[in-house]
């Protein structure tokens, strides 16, 4: 097959595709065809020589199915048993699909724990990493038996963002029930226009999601494009598309079913993606505007001079949120001072650090390299 052929022409290169899709499409009336046709799709991109990771919702879903409930269960508890149901089901199906093409699928169950340990993080990816080496297909949900997390959320959206950070995704496919983006909520107003291609997630683009939700599907597109957002900053493109009544080949090829975001032109390195995005914060410092312009702009370490406030009880080691004057986060990184420590010494030059603290390993904070920009 001609890979040329498969993607949009702003898409080039494409050698590990991450592909999330969502409940409505994988349990809806007619559902058995469509995971048909999405593996159809999924196995013709791995025969035309592409790593393809598949990051699935549905097992809840599939679990009400089961135990007979038409509407989703309140409780938990009950949550998290339809989903230990409905996670065999639903990989039986995929089960059944892929092997009439040849191709193995390997499950993978993860609870967010598994990407804010940077330990599991880096033994997660070495093995979607091997199963993508053996040439089986990874299929990833969320373990909700046992987490609560997206259950509560709602939606595998960052997930999906999640992992194709992790795998260095040349593309992020995040399938939904509509043909991307529109300035109005098309299963509403008719006269919704089409938006095929946005080059930064700003403020008016989330407002117009936030504007026209989209009750059909569970994440909305709010959160899709937070996803978005998310692997885009980190100089992957993504794309939201119509894969309830369009085939996944058709989503990557055709503009008038899908929205595509364009990437960074800054690519961010596997440690700076896992600071920015998995690890879990624990404290923040306050940084005034010359430090702000340093870590931001200048691409420069975080010194103790620019700090004005130190917020949480972090120990050396530990991920802080980096605040500008306005409270907002411009970065994260790993400090390399308590917050006891940083209290001490915040808005001291490094030669007034060493009288107050004694003998110090680092002049500075947060070195550049564990540190990244939000």
């Amino acid at each position: 097959m001609n890979t040329s052929t498969l993607f949009r022409n702003e898409l080039s290169a494409v050698r590990t595709v991450v592909v999330k899709t969502g409940s409505r499409i994988l349990t809806a009336a007619g559902h058995e065809a469509r995971v048909e046709g999405l593996v159809d799709d999924l196995c013709a991109l791995r025969k035309a020589g592409m790593r393809v990771v598949l990051v699935s919702s549905g097992a809840i879903a599939h679990g009400m199915k089961a135990l007979g409930f038409a509407k989703r269960p309140t409780a938990i508890p009950m949550q998290q048993a339809c989903a230990s149901i409905g996670q065999n089901r639903l990989m039986g199906i995929y089960e059944g699909f892929f092997g009439g093409h040849d191709i193995l699928i390997g499950q993978v169950l993860l609870t967010w724990d598994d990407l804010r340990s940077k330990k599991r993080y880096l033994n997660l990816r070495n093995t979607l990493f091997q199963l993508l080496d053996c040439g089986a297909v990874p299929i990833v949900n969320e373990n909700d038996s046992v987490g609560v997390e997206e259950i509560q959320f709602g939606n595998n959206d960052t997930l999906g963002a999640q992992i194709a950070l992790l795998v260095n995704a040349d593309v992020f496919v995040n399938l939904t029930d509509v043909g991307g983006l529109y300035d109005k909520n098309p299963h509403k107003d008719k006269s919704a226009k089409h938006i095929p291609v946005v080059s930064v997630v700003s403020q008016g683009i989330q407002k117009m999601a936030a504007d026209n939700k989209n009750e059909i599907s569970v994440g909305g597109m709010s959160t899709k494009l937070k996803a978005a957002e998310m692997v885009t900053k980190a100089g992957i493109p993504a794309l939201i598309g119509d894969g309830f009544d369009q085939r996944l080949l058709t989503v990557l090829r055709d503009e008038a079913c899908a929205t595509l975001f364009l990437p960074s032109d800054h690519k961010m390195r596997s440690r700076q993606r896992w600071i920015a995005y998995a690890g879990q914060s624990a404290g923040s410092v306050t940084i005034d505007d010359g430090a702000c312009r340093a870590v931001v702009e200048r691409d420069k370490s975080l010194l103790a001079a620019g700090i004005t406030s130190v917020n949480g009880n972090f120990k050396v080691g530990d991920m802080v949120d980096i605040l500008d004057s306005g409270k907002n986060i411009v970065a994260r990184g790993l400090v390399n001072f308590s917050a006891e420590e940083l209290e001490t010494i915040r808005g001291c030059k490094t030669a007034e650090i060493k009288k107050r603290l004694g003998a110090i390993k680092f002049d500075e904070v947060i070195l550049r390299d564990n540190l990244a920009v939000m």
